[in-house]
């Protein structure tokens, strides 16, 4: 953003909150807001490739139609005239959805809103952008034979995550406080843990998820922002039932927690978790700071790395399923990797499967049994720092060879998927730095429903663990 005046940044440096305020007092117009946007984005040149979709002129139509309304006095709410992201794996009306993907081209653009882009527009948000995606969402990692590499914009030459890889990269470089994102495995936590940013996966179904995919019941979507007060302001929006989703018609949210939750701690997450002495030293000394406040803690272990074979043979199981429908000369054009796993899913036996099943079903179980004592779960929202580009962990890491082989991902991030199994709301937001001064997240897991519980710790934490540091390059 080295090129971006200085008054474009102080516009894209404000909170959503405060471009309310601003706009409800008519200090600020959403209109100077989208234009400083879009200089921004293209003062870039493309470095950072967060987008897929950029749609200036609908967007400055929706930015007019803001500012006419807070003329009248006639806000649509906190998101109103709010410029907002959407990855493309969510449709958006008249905007194409190519899912990372050259197996998409020539579909035609959606017909409708999916449920979660519905409420944005009727919110009055600015839908500038579609932000990339790895291939169908399959993987951590940020690059697609669509769109090519997105860049981490808080390191250069590292991956920015995935597969909400551009809408993390988008928020971390100031364009726009807002991504919708989604995660069926770590996809909003791990991106916004190596950004610097806070990643939210809401209880499931409440933001309305549709149409279903095949993995609808681990998959949430979900807010990436700079702060945790601008994630709960998006909440306000996103939250709400749809016939689409039938799992939304049924949440129930807004349980209020305990003043001074019990908390539990996991820092070993299994053999070959890799955790980086930085990361595990900052998380030490988060809980001994906590439990001088009184807080009663409970270190926990779980033997999560190990359940990653199992959780990677459903997730298999699943591309097979995606793409049962599709021809040989279909799948052709999937990137090799994602080809290689459709055949991996296609073999999986039902013995296998079974006995994968049972194991993730006994796990959840546990994890489950867990949160009877505790209130919240506080673990890294990664084991490191972000890899480098086209990798999933660092060269270093025990299981390096193993994962690369194989493709499992969810094996060098063991914190995130358990809780798209258990359902349960989890945040990842910044709580330090490495020694390589690579972003990493601490995770905040509730108890399913316990949103609120988890928001209200997330900002106790922002206020009074760390200090503000800015998320742009």
């Amino acid at each position: 953003m080295d090129k971006v005046p200085d008054s474009f940044r102080k516009l894209l440096d404000l909170s959503i909150a405060e471009l309310h305020t601003l706009y409800k007092a008519g200090d600020l117009s959403p209109v100077q807001v989208s234009d400083a946007l879009f200089d921004a984005i293209a003062a870039d040149g493309g470095r950072i490739n967060a987008f897929c979709v950029l749609d200036r002129d609908g967007a400055l139509s929706m930015a007019k139609a803001a500012e006419q309304r807070y003329q009248r006095q006639a806000s649509l709410g906190p998101l109103d005239g709010v410029p907002v992201s959407i990855k493309d794996l969510i449709d958006l009306q008249g905007w194409p959805t190519r899912r990372g993907s050259l197996l998409t081209a020539g579909q035609p653009p959606a017909n409708r809103d999916a449920p979660s882009t519905g409420l944005l527009r009727r919110a009055g948000a600015v839908l500038f952008g579609k932000t990339t995606t790895s291939e169908f969402g399959w993987a951590a990692h940020s690059e697609s034979p669509y769109t090519g590499i997105t860049h981490n914009p808080r390191a250069p030459g590292k991956s920015a995550g995935g597969s909400s890889a551009g809408a993390a990269a988008q928020v971390a470089m100031g364009w726009g406080p807002l991504a919708l994102g989604s995660d069926a495995g770590g996809s909003i936590r791990i991106p916004a843990s190596y950004c610097g940013l806070v990643g939210f996966k809401p209880t499931f179904g409440a933001i309305p998820l549709g149409p279903q995919s095949a993995f609808a019941e681990f998959a949430h979507l979900g807010p990436i922002t700079r702060t945790v007060e601008d994630c709960r302001l998006a909440m306000q929006v996103l939250a709400a039932p749809d016939p689409l989703d039938p799992h939304s018609l049924y949440a129930r949210l807004g349980v209020v927690g305990p003043a001074q939750p019990v908390l539990g701690y996991v820092l070993d997450a299994g053999e070959g978790t890799t955790l980086d002495p930085a990361i595990a030293h900052a998380m030490e000394n988060l809980v001994e700071s906590l439990r001088r406040q009184g807080y009663s803690i409970r270190n926990l272990r779980f033997d999560w790395t190990a359940l990653a074979e199992d959780f990677w043979n459903i997730w298999q199981n699943r591309i097979f399923e995606s793409f049962v429908d599709t021809v040989s000369v279909q799948r052709a054009l999937l990137e090799p990797r994602l080809q290689t796993l459709f055949e991996a899913g296609a073999a999986l036996d039902s013995t296998t499967l079974a006995r994968s099943r049972s194991r993730l079903r006994s796990a959840s179980a546990l994890l489950a049994q867990n949160f009877t004592e505790i209130d919240l779960l506080l673990t890294p929202a990664s084991p490191a720092g972000a890899p480098d580009i086209g990798t999933f962990c660092p060269v270093g890491h025990p299981l390096h060879d193993r994962i690369a082989q194989t493709l499992n991902w969810p094996l060098a991030n063991p914190y995130a998927f358990p809780f798209n199994l258990t359902q349960q709301p989890a945040l990842a937001m910044p709580l330090d730095f490495t020694a390589a001064k690579l972003p990493f997240g601490l995770q905040i897991v509730g108890r399913k429903y316990h949103d609120d519980a988890v928001l209200d710790f997330a900002s106790l934490i922002a206020n009074t663990h760390f200090h503000k540091e800015t998320a742009y390059a």
